[in-house]
This record gives C-alpha cells, sequence and structure tokens, in this order.
C-alpha cells in the first residue's frame, strides 16, 4: 500500500521516490499519476506494496485509521493544505481518485468506507472555481450515497462570493452566484458547511436552518507574526471589512500594541465614490481603481501600516493603497489577506509597489514559481485541524473561532 500524494504529482522527485518505493519503473509510476490522483492513502487501490512515503520536506503520511470515526477527504482543489490537517489530526487523508473523461467530465471514486462515519471534505474552490466547485458537489453526493452519517464541506476559499446582488448598479440582472453555490450544496446533501472569511457575512443567510454554517475568522492566526514584525506606531487601514480590522487593532490592544484606524477612499470627477464589485459590475478591478483618484484619511507619516483585506485578486486596491501611504510618509507599509487569489500581473505589481510584504494564508495554493520574496504565507491548517477536533467531539466552535 502506498501513501497519499499531495502537491503537483507531476514533478520528477515524487516519481522517483515512488518508483523507488514501490519497485515499479518510472514509466508505470508516470501512468498511475496520469489517471488522476487526488486523495489516494495507505491502501490504495493499486496495492503499490506496503511502505511509506517520506517526502522530500521530510513529512510521513500516516495509514489510514481504519477504526476512525470520522474521514478527512480531498480534491484537488489544494491537496497539500489537506495532508496538512490530516497530519495534525494524526490521521491519513481518505483515498479517492478524481479523473476526467476525455471531454472533460470528472469521475469520483473512492476506496474508503464512509458507513456511519463522520466525513470531512477539504476543498476551495478558487481556480479552476468550476472544476473545484463540480468536484466538492460530486464528492458529497457520492459520500451521501455512501451512507456517510454527516458531511462536511470545509472551503477555505468561497468561490462566487462576490456575486452577491442580482441586479447591477445600472439595474440589469446579474447573477446571485453566492447563494446558487449554496443551493447547490444543500441539494447534493451537504450537512455542515465550514469557510474561512466569507468574502460577506451575508452569504452564511444563504443556507438553509438545516445546515450548521460556521466561519473561520483569520485575526488571531495571524496576531503571532504581526507582532514579530515590531510594528512601530501601527495604524491599520481596512480595505471592505472595518469590523475586522477592529477586532485585530483590539487584538493588538491585548499584547500592549496601540494601533489606530485610517481610511482609504477613492473620488472620481463627480467626488466620492464607493467602488466595489457590487457597483461596478462590468468593470474589473484594476480599470475601477485606475479611472479614481485614491485617497487617504488619517495620519501614517513615520508610521508602521498595515492594510487588512480578505483577499487579494488583481492587486490593484493593495497596491494603490500601499504606494498612497507612502507618498504621506509611511514607515513601512504591509498587507494581510486571508486569500491570495493573484490573478493577471499581481504579483508583478506587487514587487513593483511601495509595500514591503504582503501577508496571506494558504486558504488557495500557491504555485512555487509564482511566489515572490514580498509574499510571506502562513498556514490556516491549525485552525482547520482544531475546528475539525471540536466539532467531531461535539464542542463549540464559536468562543474559539
Amino acid at each position: 500500500m502506498f501513501s497519499r500524494l499531495t502537491g503537483q504529482f507531476f514533478k520528477f522527485s515524487r516519481e522517483r521516490a515512488l518508483a523507488f518505493q514501490t519497485g515499479l519503473s518510472r514509466r508505470v509510476v508516470m501512468n498511475l499519476m496520469g489517471v488522476g490522483l487526488a486523495s489516494m492513502g495507505a491502501g490504495g487501490a493499486c496495492a503499490l506494496g506496503n511502505s511509506l512515503m517520506k517526502e522530500e520536506t521530510g513529512r510521513v503520511y500516516l495509514q489510514t485509521n481504519d477504526d476512525s470515526e470520522f474521514r478527512i477527504f480531498s480534491g484537488n482543489g489544494n491537496p497539500v493544505l489537506a495532508n496538512e490537517v490530516a497530519m495534525m489530526l494524526k490521521t491519513q487523508l481518505g483515498r479517492a481518485i478524481i479523473s476526467k473523461f476525455k471531454d472533460g467530465e470528472i469521475k469520483i471514486r473512492f476506496f474508503d468506507s464512509v458507513r456511519g462515519k463522520h466525513v470531512y471534505i477539504i476543498q476551495p474552490t478558487s481556480y479552476p472555481p468550476n472544476d473545484n466547485l463540480m468536484e466538492l458537489l460530486l464528492m458529497i453526493s457520492t459520500l451521501r450515497r455512501a451512507s456517510a452519517e454527516t458531511i462536511t464541506a470545509i472551503l477555505p476559499y468561497y468561490g462566487y462570493s462576490r456575486q452577491l446582488s442580482p441586479l447591477s448598479k445600472h439595474g440589469f440582472r446579474t447573477s446571485l452566484a453566492a447563494a446558487d453555490v449554496a443551493i447547490m450544496l444543500k441539494t447534493v446533501g451537504v450537512d455542515n458547511v465550514v469557510s474561512v472569511d466569507l468574502h460577506r457575512n451575508q452569504i452564511e443567510g444563504f443556507f438553509d436552518q438545516e445546515i450548521n454554517v460556521d466561519n473561520l475568522d483569520t485575526t488571531l492566526p495571524a496576531l503571532p507574526y504581526l507582532l514579530r514584525l515590531g510594528l512601530k506606531n501601527p495604524v491599520l487601514v481596512p480595505i471592505g471589512r472595518v469590523k475586522k480590522t477592529k477586532y485585530l487593532r483590539d487584538s493588538l490592544a491585548r499584547n500592549g500594541v496601540d494601533a489606530d484606524l485610517g481610511f482609504v477612499f477613492y473620488s472620481g470627477a463627480g467626488g466620492f465614490e464607493n467602488v466595489n464589485e457590487e457597483t461596478h459590475p462590468d468593470t474589473n478591478e484594476a480599470q475601477l481603481i485606475q479611472s479614481h483618484r485614491t485617497e487617504f484619511v488619517g495620519d501614517v507619516k513615520d508610521r508602521d501600516v498595515v492594510i487588512q483585506t480578505d483577499l487579494i485578486d488583481t492587486g490593484s486596491r493593495v497596491v494603490s493603497a500601499a504606494n498612497k501611504l507612502r507618498d504621506l510618509g509611511a514607515r513601512r507599509v504591509f498587507a494581510v489577506a486571508t486569500h491570495g487569489l493573484m490573478t493577471g500581473n499581481a504579483l508583478e505589481m506587487i514587487e513593483k509597489s511601495a509595500l514591503d510584504e504582503v501577508i496571506v494564508f494558504n486558504t488557495v495554493p500557491l504555485s512555487e514559481e509564482n511566489k515572490i520574496d514580498k509574499i510571506r504565507t502562513l498556514s490556516i491548517a491549525p485552525l482547520i485541524a482544531k475546528t475539525i477536533e471540536r466539532m467531531h467531539r461535539g464542542n463549540d466552535i464559536l468562543g474559539f473561532k
């Protein structure tokens, strides 16, 4: 039996390690990888020996505990994060293969019994959002037919969360995708949904009362790193979520760091204008920011600044704010975001900007080739692992999160 593969399945080092451990040729290993392995644990479908594979990182993947009352599965959205969570819970990811037909149809196969067990699926619906969402839906429906006791969908990133209004600024009908995703999850039979820093809290209201929804907050997981930065007279600048930034200010104060709040806004030819995806649904973020002037209210002269937002997509908002703050005399400028989507030329913009560092969580996988020195990635795995542990024991996670 061989252990769970994670991350990029086509790296030569992984192929060589598997070939060595299983005694198979590298060509056979490559063919097995080509099937589309998403989560194959000890006792895998191909019966490839009885050893554990130790990755170059030194992580050893444990065998599936068949006596456990719960199972953890992962789609292709973020298998590295899912493996990290499983290791923290001292278990092994359940065995599953996610493959595609020639026309792109997704096929799910599970190789572990889930009858009467509590199942947790870790799957962000980030890029590619359609594939990852369909994988999640098919996994839930398959596990429901397999008589799982409960099914909890853990979405580190809730895709389609920015489509929250059925009408555009100009009165045109638009998709309410955030609600439609909730309807789909309910239809396939999910029991609980756990997400991390939803784009808007109103998304929780799109789910029926029989589905428990928990939205995990990343303020406290980010706090230790922020304290190590040695912030000097910090100013916190929210982009989109003032309440969350106030919580960060209070958390810093409890650790002996007093911070002030500052505010970024945008003005056009007609003065102040609310610039976001709800008011301008047909314009991309970069065009919005470039067509408006960035303004700031507050004092940042010779002070450290922390810009806080829930996600960085094109990077236009964060970069424009950072450049403005630097022009106003900020000593250092940091950005903290839960989800680093980094689409388009976001990384290039960040690299050339006034930002000293961008802190993101690994809710969305960032490939090695796209990592730059200004990006610091923190792990959300401890928070998710603790949440699963408390849910399985029947403990409340409200105070914990």
